[in-house]
């Protein structure tokens, strides 16, 4: 089975394909702020790499957010038209979960420009997710048995994934935790 991993959710865009679960083949564009432009070059590129075409891919996993809003809407659309035309699984895993975490953290932070995300664990997965300004963080951390998400796990990224139930390509949606500037 060929899984594509799509994550547009912060500056560096990644594109992954896995062959039963295993990383084989893997592209990743870092610095840029045009991923609507570079998206689906990359993505023919990497299928061309791998000597695969897209009616190849039996599934998609899609990093949905938290993150950048125009790149996490960027890669989601993306890959609901893929599962929706294909006829192919979908999952999404939150930016958090893309990341390495020391066993014993309790919460799993990302820090991000001008604040931080923050998700308490549960077990591979995430809960109770919050957007701490810089201030708001060192009150919170005090105390606190967190760790910052800065490896990210390539090999048990797409078994993290297989664990989630499949969803329907016209339920998934970007995950937005940060309110943007009016709502503040």
């Amino acid at each position: 089975m060929n899984t594509l991993l799509i994550d547009t959710h912060d500056r560096e865009l990644l594109l992954a394909i896995y062959k039963d679960e295993k990383l084989k083949w893997k592209k990743e564009i870092k610095e840029q702020l045009d991923h609507s432009t570079v998206c689906m070059p990359s993505l023919v590129a990497l299928l061309n790499e791998a000597s695969l075409t897209i009616h190849d891919i039996n599934d998609i996993v899609v990093v949905n957010g938290p993150g950048s809003f125009t790149g996490v809407r960027l890669g989601v659309t993306i890959a609901k038209i893929l599962s929706y035309t294909l006829q192919i699984p979908i999952r999404s895993i939150t930016s958090l979960e893309l990341y390495e975490y020391p066993s014993d953290a309790i919460y799993g932070v990302l820090k991000e420009k001008n604040g931080y995300y923050v998700a308490q664990r549960k077990n591979e997965m995430f809960d109770f997710y919050n957007y701490l300004k810089k201030d708001e963080f060192s009150s919170w951390s005090k105390n606190k048995n967190f760790a910052y998400g800065e490896v990210i796990d390539y090999e048990n990224l797409v078994k993290k994934a297989h664990l989630k139930e499949a969803e329907n390509a016209h339920t998934v949606n970007p995950f937005y935790v940060k309110k943007i500037g009016v709502q503040e």
